[in-house]
């Protein structure tokens, strides 16, 4: 596998509906979305010479999210984050609430509270990171503009149609930093270096404008590669979450709840973009199923829980000027929690690795079904410093 970690810099503003046409007033997606980059680099191949099908069907072309200078990494939060009602400081529940629900320890009601006796809420659809040990959020501002339509035939503007539309800020609120965005491109089973050599030249060279109303003055980036930064192996997250659990499981049991004797490791599997699940091909579905997981990578797993939800997806042609087939998505931040039937060898943490490499779900290619095991926000420190990183 080739893995290189993309920096998208704004250079104009940059618009990414969500559906076309009759995107009047519609906010800009948050982020670069890996379709907006797989129709560049589709179209940049072409250009060259060089389109490929089979090389396409290689590619992984990640949503780009939020970024600030420094950052490694940007993902969004889990669905099992809350925070108290009205404030922005959340936490994850998923150890707890699962725990109770497998439990059920008597006079024990699994309802967060903070400190003020205020009730938890989901912390709804936010971008994050870690950095020196501390939790921070990453989002982008969007303003409207407008502009009058042209009409085709004669070549001029049209009396008295206007349009109007939402795109990102170019820059930072009150600074003159870009906006930014992190992002990384993938090439699986790859069978020659040089190839993907010319691939990544051509995104960092030939590729200079992104998303929508291109035609209007915006849409203009540079686009930067890095290396892909060290990160804890599979193995190392999957253990410090089944930790996590062992010591909920003893509390609970103390408490008078169900025994629960794990029969392997308990791991999560996070989708860190939207994913077009289909079951037995064809039959859409928002759930991750255990024969779905063995299928995928030959792990015997009971899928314990699930939190979801769901989104209707499309996109455009730009090519055949005419939409995409729909299809209902999970969202990102969704995640199923699986508890292994046996204890995991070297071949499943590998199968494991190639699932988080591959994705899930249909149109990879375009950034959907990106899935991470056992997601960073999971294994931090609530009980200890808040908002710390356990290392």
């Amino acid at each position: 596998m080739h893995e290189t970690l993309l920096i998208i810099e704004a250079r104009e503003p940059l618009a990414f509906p969500e559906s076309k046409p009759g995107a009047q007033f519609r906010r800009s997606l948050p982020f670069v979305p890996g379709a907006a980059l797989f129709g560049a680099l589709g179209g940049a191949l072409w250009r060259s010479g060089r389109f490929d099908p089979a090389l396409l069907r290689r590619l992984r072309c990640r949503n780009a999210y939020p970024m600030r200078d420094g950052d490694e990494w940007v993902r969004p939060l889990p669905a099992t984050a809350i925070t108290p009602k009205g404030e922005s400081n959340p936490r994850d529940s998923l150890v707890q609430r699962v725990c109770w629900e497998q439990q059920r320890p008597p006079a024990l009601v699994y309802a967060p509270t903070d400190s003020e006796g205020r009730p938890w809420e989901a912390a709804g659809q936010k971008f994050y990171t870690i950095r020196e040990g501390k939790l921070e959020f990453r989002d982008v501002t969007q303003r409207i503009h407008t502009r009058v339509a042209i009409n085709r035939r004669r070549g001029t503007a049209e009396d008295r149609l206007l349009y109007s539309f939402f795109a990102v800020n170019e820059t930072t609120p009150g600074t003159d930093t870009p906006t930014s965005f992190i992002g990384s491109l993938v090439m699986v089973d790859p069978d020659d270096p040089a190839v993907w050599r010319q691939v990544t030249e051509i995104v960092a060279q030939q590729i200079d404008r992104l998303g929508a109303r291109q035609t209007t003055g915006i849409g203009g980036v540079r686009i930067m590669l890095r290396d892909h930064p060290g990160d804890r192996s599979i193995r190392q997250r999957v253990e410090a979450l089944t930790e996590r659990f062992k010591q909920q499981i003893a509390r609970y049991q103390a408490l008078g709840g169900a025994a629960w004797e794990l029969s392997g490791p308990l791991f999560t599997v996070n989708l860190v973009s939207d994913a077009i699940l289909l079951r037995d091909g064809w039959l859409p579905t928002q759930e991750l199923s255990a024969d779905m997981l063995r299928d995928a990578t030959g792990i015997e797993a009971r899928l314990v829980r699930s939190f979801t939800t769901t989104r209707v997806v499309g996109g455009w042609h730009a090519l055949w000027q005419r939409p995409k087939m729909s299809y209902v998505a999970v969202r990102f931040g969704s995640l199923y929690v699986f508890e292994a039937q046996r204890p995991l060898t070297d071949a499943d943490y590998a199968a494991l690795e190639r699932l988080e490499r591959d994705g899930i779900g249909e149109r990879r290619q375009e950034g959907f079904g990106q899935v991470r095991i056992c997601d960073d926000f999971h294994l931090i420190d609530w009980e200890g410093r808040n908002g710390s990183a356990e290392h």
